[in-house]
């Protein structure tokens, strides 16, 4: 074994050096397969810089590139013609995402109180009408508590109103007969059961002795003449007659005015109570509370409740911010929490000077909007305001547009491309944008000459679209250009200009 060692070790040396020998000639050939490529590179760019032009020095027509229809559907190629028409041309600037501030509630709380208890949390989203927060008040609990008592007084001079107009009422009825000569039975018949209270019996006592005076003096009258009665008895009869009339229309007065008094008196003291209950109810509608929560005030039912203040969402929204934590003092002095509905977003962009004819045609028009952080989609946003003033500053005129933002794929502070509808230019020559190639920094395209043959014809550019551009020299109407596929002629155009 020992023997052989050396015999291995002199073949493993002989391989390593048959390898590097093979590696050097391999490396050899192939600088020199590059070299000579490189040149002939080298030697088509003079070539075609001392030119001037794409071709070899030895041609002097166009360029040419020949592909056989057989290779047109590997080559993926698509023709459309040179044509003239309306050219509308597109404007793109930067915008930003913003809250529509129609739908942005900053809610501060209407009284001073103490925080009870916080209900919702940051970016938490809420409805119309759901508690937020509840503030104990004193404030409130006085307000809630007045209430009660005014409805309770409320209801009282509702009973004695209506009993006293139905004193006065009776009153005026017993005023009534006592005038017509009513009799007794007569009178206490339709004014039986009726409450009339203590007008009753000075009336009836003054009509009675009124009675019984004019009684005795047609009692008395045909006696004096016949001697039996004399003539100062007939003279005292008549004199209690005129007096017990008097004090009778004297009371009737006295007493129709107190009955018109008690009434009056009665209905104005109802009227303020009812005032009061309104203002008071009023007071508490201005703190939001609603007519279910202000009719069912009860301090026996609600206990220390009643001076809670609730604050509530003004609509559908999501908490942007949040300043306010439990067992803090709060007041109308003080934001709480901001509410903002996303569902839709404001986008505002600067137009420039340069772009302010547009403003003519944008208002109420909709705008495309593209995020890098959505690849590939595109939101719509309708103008509503284009400006009426330019910055000194910036040169710019503000525009404001609305999106519809339902999924929440716009989010505020995010930056947007605006794509806005552009000025339309008529009788514009033009070709699909597509269509256009470069090369040694001059645009080209590929003119389908004739079948298989396909001519390089430099182009001066205008406006462009996203789809089309505007071609100011280098073609004419009718003549149809490559436009789609146009890499694969440039490669066999710029493997024939190496292969010269």
């Amino acid at each position: 074994m020992h023997a052989a060692w050396p015999r291995v070790v002199r073949n493993t040396h002989l391989g390593w050096i048959l390898l590097a020998v093979a590696a050097v000639i391999a490396v050899g050939w192939w600088y020199r397969a590059t070299m000579v490529h490189s040149d002939a590179i080298s030697t088509a760019d003079s070539a075609i810089a001392a030119t001037g032009t794409d071709e070899a020095p030895r041609e002097s027509g166009p360029t040419v590139v020949e592909l056989p229809r057989e290779l047109w559907a590997a080559a993926e190629l698509e023709f459309a013609p040179v044509k003239r028409g309306s050219f509308v041309k597109t404007v793109e600037l930067t915008g930003k995402i913003a809250l529509n501030e129609d739908r942005v509630a900053h809610i501060f709380p209407l009284v001073d109180g103490r925080v009870d208890e916080v209900r919702v949390k940051l970016g938490q989203h809420v409805k119309q009408g759901d508690l937020l927060v509840v503030v104990q008040s004193k404030e409130v609990g006085q307000s809630m508590l007045q209430l009660f008592q005014n409805r309770l007084q409320r209801d009282f001079a509702v009973v004695k109103d209506r009993w006293t107009q139905s004193v006065a009422e009776n009153t005026q009825t017993l005023i009534n007969l006592i005038r017509e000569g009513a009799s007794i039975d007569e009178i206490e018949k339709q004014l039986q059961g009726r409450p009339i209270g203590e007008f009753r019996d000075k009336l009836m006592t003054a009509y009675i002795g009124h009675y019984k005076a004019k009684r005795h003096l047609d009692r008395l009258a045909p006696l004096s003449e016949g001697g039996a009665v004399t003539g100062r008895q007939l003279l005292d009869a008549e004199s209690e007659w005129n007096a017990s009339r008097a004090t009778l229309q004297s009371l009737i007065e006295q007493l129709q005015q107190e009955a018109q008094q008690s009434s009056t008196v009665s209905t104005q003291a109802l009227k303020e109570l009812e005032t009061r209950v309104s203002v008071d109810e009023t007071n508490l509608k201005i703190l939001g509370y609603t007519e279910a929560e202000i009719a069912n005030v009860d301090p026996a039912k609600q206990g220390e409740t009643i001076s809670h203040y609730p604050v509530t969402s003004p609509f559908d929204g999501t908490i942007i911010t949040k300043d306010v934590v439990l067992l803090e003092r709060v007041g109308p002095e003080r934001q709480i929490l901001s509410i903002a509905d996303l569902s839709t977003v404001w986008v505002a962009a600067d137009i420039y000077e340069e772009h302010l004819p547009l403003l003519s045609q944008l208002d109420e028009q909709k705008v495309l909007l593209r995020s890098s952080a959505w690849p590939g989609r595109t939101f719509e946003a309708q103008i509503f305001y284009t400006g009426d003033l330019v910055d000194e500053s910036t040169r710019t005129v503000s525009m404001r547009a609305i999106a519809d933002n339902r999924e929440g794929h716009l989010k505020p502070g995010m930056f947007v491309n605006v794509e806005f509808p552009g000025l339309t230019t008529a009788d514009v020559l033009q070709v699909p944008k597509s269509a256009l190639l470069d090369h040694e920094g001059k645009t080209f395209v590929f003119v389908v000459a004739d079948e298989g043959r396909f001519e390089r014809r430099d182009v001066q550019v205008g406006q462009q679209n996203r789809e089309m551009s505007e071609i100011l020299s280098g073609l004419q109407a009718g003549e149809s250009v490559v436009s789609q596929g146009g890499f694969a002629l440039k490669s066999r155009m710029l493997a024939e200009l190496l292969s010269e």
